[in-house]
């Protein structure tokens, strides 16, 4: 399982997200119901008192009055008591006015206008109301208090059950950084988590290649960097021991030696990694009108002809490596190809060939040794195309079929 450290856990912080989501909507919702309960309230409060003004002008009062008339008997009448004591009205005031009285803030009221064109008024303040609501709001505010601990618990045990499968993946990955084998198989483990897995299943997968290839090519490497360098050792062992062997004949032998490490040394460094490149569609034709701008420089000033055939074909492929291989081809055609010549480069659409070929010049080829024989192997693989190199005694050519 994953060891989780307070609130770096990731099911506690998906748990709280959550939870705190809710208690915004439950808080929302709590505003809303609050104010709806106070408006019916209101609603009410006004209906008991359009009844009470109503019933006193039809049944108590005799003759409509004035601003300066007693009306206190209203505060006395059995009806009017009963119905107050059963509703949110409180503390009720009576007044007769020329205009609708205008309720001021917590205060409810409602007019009626009389015969004599004044208006019997009744108020009553909120206090009632306050504490109905009050009193509803603290039962709903309790009852969202238990419901979100709840959600809580049981989002945090829903996480910890359908989350376990990123803890299993977590302990094979620290078993495979360890040596072991990796491998992740679950029941059911979840849409997200499963695409998870086996993302990281073929990362691991495309890992293992890349260290299997890098630990061939070095042993490679290792073994073909040896020769060169025993070679200089022996000489100079031989040179140091004898006093009949030229210094021409030292240094233009150790030249050869030298010059064969640095060859082999770019194969070593000349491509680069490219194992975790996304596949993408371009055109061939395109990529080598890139290169071919590019090394426009080395041509010139080799007074090389460059001759691209006018076809081309579709690849879906890692594009970044196939320009880098084009670039190594026709970088190492124009290097070692005799000056004032051509080199052609042929696409065959049907057959989806690529050729490059040149006249040979006095360097040797720099794929034509192990360890370029390597790195060409291990590029074909990546970028799926089959190659075949064809030389006589004046041309070189290397072929690609995808």
């Amino acid at each position: 399982m994953l060891k989780f450290n307070g609130l770096n856990s990731l099911k506690i912080k998906i748990a709280l997200l959550f939870w705190l989501l809710i208690a915004i909507a439950f808080s929302v919702n709590w505003k809303v119901a609050t104010q709806t309960i106070r408006g019916e309230k209101i609603e009410d409060v006004e209906k008991v008192l359009h009844h009470l003004l109503v019933e006193s002008i039809d049944e108590y009062i005799v003759q409509p009055p004035l601003p300066v008339s007693d009306i206190s008997f209203l505060y006395k009448i059995p009806h009017n008591l009963l119905v107050l004591n059963d509703s949110e009205a409180s503390h009720v005031r009576f007044i007769v006015t020329r205009t609708p009285h205008t309720p001021m803030l917590h205060e409810v009221s409602f007019s009626v206008q009389m015969e004599n064109g004044f208006y019997l008024n009744a108020v009553s303040d909120e206090e009632k109301i306050d504490a109905a609501v009050a009193k509803y709001a603290q039962k709903l505010l309790e009852r969202y208090l238990y419901s979100l601990i709840v959600i809580l618990i049981i989002s945090y045990v829903l996480l910890q059950r359908y989350m376990r499968p990123l803890g299993v993946l977590a302990e094979r990955a620290r078993g495979w950084k360890n040596g072991d084998s990796f491998e992740f198989s679950l029941d059911n483990p979840g849409q997200e988590i499963d695409e998870v897995s086996r993302a990281f299943s073929a990362l691991v997968s495309r890992l293992e290649g890349f260290r299997a290839k890098e630990k061939g090519l070095f042993k490679e490497m290792a073994h073909e960097l040896k020769t060169p360098i025993a070679l200089m050792r022996a000489r100079l062992d031989v040179y140091e021991g004898s006093d009949h062997i030229s210094k021409e004949k030292f240094v233009s032998e150790i030249g050869h030696d030298i010059g064969r490490l640095t060859s082999e040394l770019k194969n070593v460094l000349f491509f680069e990694s490219s194992d975790f490149e996304d596949l993408s569609i371009f055109d061939t034709a395109e990529i080598l009108n890139e290169v071919i701008e590019k090394v426009a420089i080395l041509t010139e000033r080799r007074r090389l002809e460059i001759m691209l055939s006018p076809e081309r074909f579709i690849l879906r492929s890692q594009r970044k490596l196939f320009k880098k291989v084009m670039t190594a081809l026709i970088e190492n055609a124009l290097t070692y190809a005799k000056e004032k010549s051509s080199i052609a480069i042929s696409i065959n659409e049907r057959a989806r060939t690529l050729s490059i070929s040149n006249k040979k010049g006095d360097e040797k080829y720099l794929f034509s040794s192990k360890i370029g024989q390597k790195m060409l192997n291990r590029v074909s693989e990546e970028l799926c195309f089959n190659y075949e190199i064809i030389e006589d005694e004046t041309e070189y050519r290397i072929e690609l079929q995808f």
